[in-house]
């Protein structure tokens, strides 16, 4: 089997200078980053107006969970057609395309008349959003070099983590201000002129054309070949038991504090941007530390995988959310399960660049990606009954062990190799 890319950049003491650089590379980020925070408020819209909606069309935590599936099944279907198309086309024209179709569906549902065509439009987004990572991260790759991915994905974190800390006094303040249909169309014209931008910017990468002869001259495993391969799984397994804490927070966190701790829509646009913004710092450093790592002789691999087990001591304090009446210290709970969700997001993707040759990293994060969410959706289309049958307390308990249970898969699969 040939060794995973990075591993023969083990013995680098030095990373590429950030000022070698170029600037059209760094626009390209900028532009990445905001385009994903507009497709994290578009995404996260239903989940600061949950209650708003569930008023306004008459529906309970059941068939808010069917919302959310409706986002995340076609979200995870498209995860491996959308990474193929990035890999066969790039990341300029996909994602573009993407943009401009989930900016659509946002504002489609925005004007939804019925419950049943907010469902609908939520699966177009879904669907066209599943195309944002892996051309992201394909761009990435084609613009910036391998051995200052992590520090340039956590440069990214703070501007792509501003949509989940935007969306709660955005999204709420245009409700209050506009009707909640505001919450919804004004984001989504908005990525539309983002799309238009991108088409613009990401044009001749300098990695691209410095390793297009290379990469041509090798030959490309097949699509089976990448299933195949047990450097995948170990990731593929731990995302699909750990992603449902990640997509839960996300959608039943700002109801939670509305409907059992008594806060109204504006408390939540107040103080729901807290945890993901403490995450990002907390996450720039332990991106770092994953850099400097490799800078210190180990393999990139192994510096990403270690930077994941170690954030799982944080996951039992979960199981404390429903006994704890104190807004302050569930607000910091939420915060370290953000810090420690995300990390393994990122660290993930990143780990597929490490792996993988780049006409394969579309392909491999779009997969690992797609089963997470499988995982994820699974989980969110039965947790809306339970919560009106019993309540949250078997919810969180659940989510406090799924990281724990990722970490064991981990070791299992790639401790000897790394170690």
């Amino acid at each position: 089997m040939a060794a995973p890319v990075g591993e023969g950049s083990t013995g680098e003491a030095r990373a590429t200078p950030l000022k070698s650089i170029p600037l059209a590379a760094w626009w390209v980020l900028a532009l990445m980053t905001i385009d994903y925070a507009l497709g994290m408020i578009d995404r996260n819209a239903v989940s600061v107006l949950k209650t708003t909606l569930k008023a306004e069309f008459g529906v309970g935590d059941s068939a808010y969970s069917l919302l959310v599936t409706a986002f995340m099944v076609p979200y995870a279907i498209c995860y491996i057609l959308c990474g193929r198309i990035v890999d066969r086309w790039g990341s300029r024209g996909p994602l573009t395309l993407f943009v401009l179709v989930w900016s659509g569906a946002t504002i489609g549902a925005g004007l939804s008349r019925t419950f049943p065509e907010l469902v609908a439009w939520r699966a177009v987004l879904g669907a066209a959003e599943a195309g944002l990572l892996p051309a992201t991260l394909y761009a990435l790759v084609n613009w910036f070099p391998r051995d200052r991915l992590a520090t340039v994905y956590a440069i990214k974190n703070p501007l792509q983590t501003m949509g989940a800390i935007l969306s709660p006094p955005l999204i709420a303040g245009l409700a209050l201000a506009y009707g909640w249909r505001a919450g919804f169309i004004v984001p989504g014209i908005t990525g539309i002129v983002f799309a238009v931008l991108w088409w613009f910017a990401d044009r001749s990468p300098p990695q691209d054309r410095a390793t297009l002869k290379a990469e041509a001259a090798v030959p490309r495993p097949g699509f089976t070949a990448l299933i195949r391969n047990p450097l995948l799984w170990g990731v593929l397994l731990a995302r699909l038991v750990s992603d449902p804490v990640w997509f839960f927070f996300q959608y039943w966190q700002a109801g939670y504090l509305q409907e059992q701790m008594g806060l109204s829509l504006a408390d939540v646009g107040r103080i729901l941007w807290i945890p993901p913004f403490l995450s990002v710092l907390l996450t720039f450093v332990t991106a770092a530390i994953s850099d400097r790592l490799i800078a210190r002789g180990w393999a990139p691999a192994k510096s990403r995988i270690r930077i994941m087990q170690a954030t799982v001591i944080l996951s039992p304090l979960i199981a404390l959310i429903p006994f704890i009446d104190n807004v302050t210290i569930v607000m910091a709970i939420f915060a370290t399960t953000y810090f420690m969700a995300f990390t393994w997001l990122a660290m993930s993707n990143i780990l597929m660049a490490d792996l993988f040759p780049k006409s394969q990293v579309g392909s491999a994060v779009g997969i690992i990606s797609c089963v997470g969410t499988i995982g994820a959706a699974a989980f969110n289309a039965g947790v809306g009954t339970v919560i009106e049958g019993v309540g949250y307390v078997p919810v969180f308990s659940v989510l406090a062990l799924v990281h724990p249970v990722a970490l064991i898969i981990m070791w299992r699969f790639y401790s000897r190799r790394f170690d």
